[in-house]
């Protein structure tokens, strides 16, 4: 079973719950400040629809919660490099000060709006209980609030409730038929509930909305790749892609695509192009030190290679990912470096989810065995 196996979903997204403040001027130049101690760190947006700009356009307007890392600065202007825009610093405030800023927000005033924004701090953090009670509280405060509503699905979604998630959004949905993001992350949902049809029938809805919903593009050809329909899921990908070509999911399902119709040449460029665009992920290393590992076609299979970048992975993911534990331990199989591969693969057993566990002692037995993964 190949890495890509695993579809890329977009994070959840928060809904709008406060008016963005209008923004004058522009920043002069694109000037890094070295000495800055804004730089290189994370900030999150706490207004809706807060616009990073350039010169002569809006190329991004963010919800509440969303995450960026500062690249340059200038003046009150932070240049978010993966949006390729400027933001005003006034929208955002630093991401590491964000539960206690906002904590500090509650105690000062108990309403809904500030429960809520600190409840999307705590789920940026991932402390999704903590998060689902402030959601709570801000709607028993507050109540018929559908951005809280579709928060605390997506909480509940991030803890893998997804009956609770899909009544939070359903009830979100209620209040705002005609929300395409909520739309989008119900058919999430469904989708983890193996539920395509109502999947698909969100994602429709929301497509029918805002046919350019990149997201909505790329988790509808999720979808189709379910349902076996893999031409359909190409398109798919590949709209999201002329939407957004710096989609790096939507690369990587559509590589996954590729594999299905045996086409690893396409599936090879896909994975090398999303690690272009986002070396500092390492799901695109991952996945194609897999490929280069266990193809079957010796043109393709390339070890030492895939040794490099299952290695790469790993430092990316800090260790810490299973899947990615799990790579290394089949390429340094593929290598004949046994040893190696059941010190990873003991690793990776500890890490992996319950439902992964049984593959990967598998993994383990072939290692202990001295025989290579063919899975």
């Amino acid at each position: 079973m190949s890495r890509l196996n695993q579809w890329i979903f977009p994070a959840l997204l928060c809904c709008f719950l406060f008016n963005s403040a209008m923004v004058s001027g522009q920043p002069k130049k694109n000037v890094p400040n070295v000495k800055d101690p804004r730089l290189n760190q994370k900030v999150m947006v706490i207004m809706a629809g807060a616009e990073l700009k350039t010169p002569t356009a809006t190329v991004w307007k963010g919800y509440v919660g969303e995450v960026f890392t500062v690249s340059l600065t200038n003046g009150e202007w932070l240049w978010i490099a993966e949006k390729g825009g400027w933001l005003w610093e006034k929208d955002v405030i630093p991401f590491n000060e964000s539960i206690g800023l906002l904590t500090e927000r509650v105690t000062r005033e108990k309403n809904g709006e500030n429960y809520h924004l600190r409840g999307v701090a705590y789920l940026a953090h991932g402390q999704f209980d903590s998060a689902i009670a402030d959601f709570t509280e801000s709607l028993r405060l507050k109540p018929k609030n559908a951005g809280a509503l579709n928060n605390r699905g997506q909480a509940s979604y991030s803890k893998g409730d997804f009956k609770s998630a899909v009544a939070d959004f359903t009830a979100a949905i209620a209040i705002e038929a005609k929300n395409p993001l909520i739309l989008n992350n119900r058919a999430l949902a469904y989708i983890e509930l193996d539920d395509s049809t109502n999947a698909m029938t969100d994602l429709q809805a929301a497509l029918t909305l805002v046919p350019d919903y990149a997201e909505a593009l790329n988790n509808r050809g999720v979808v189709h790749q379910k349902i076996e329909k893999v031409d359909e899921a190409i398109a798919d990908f590949s709209k999201a892609l002329e939407v957004d070509p710096r989609y790096t999911d939507a690369l990587e399902n559509r590589a996954f695509a590729y594999l299905e119709k045996d086409d690893q040449a396409r599936a090879i460029a896909d994975l090398e192009a999303a690690m272009l665009l986002n070396p500092k992920s390492y799901e695109a290393a991952n996945d194609l030190a897999w490929l280069l590992a266990t193809s079957s076609d010796a043109k393709v299979r390339d070890p030492r290679r895939a040794l490099m970048l299952s290695k790469e992975a790993c430092k990316l993911s800090k260790y810490q990912e299973w899947n990615a534990l799990d790579t290394l331990a089949v390429v340094h199989a593929e290598n004949g470096e046994f040893a190696e591969a059941k010190k990873w693969l003991e690793e990776a057993l500890k890490l992996a989810p319950a439902d992964e566990k049984t593959r990967i002692q598998k993994h383990l037995d072939l290692a202990i065995a001295q025989k290579p993964v063919q899975d």
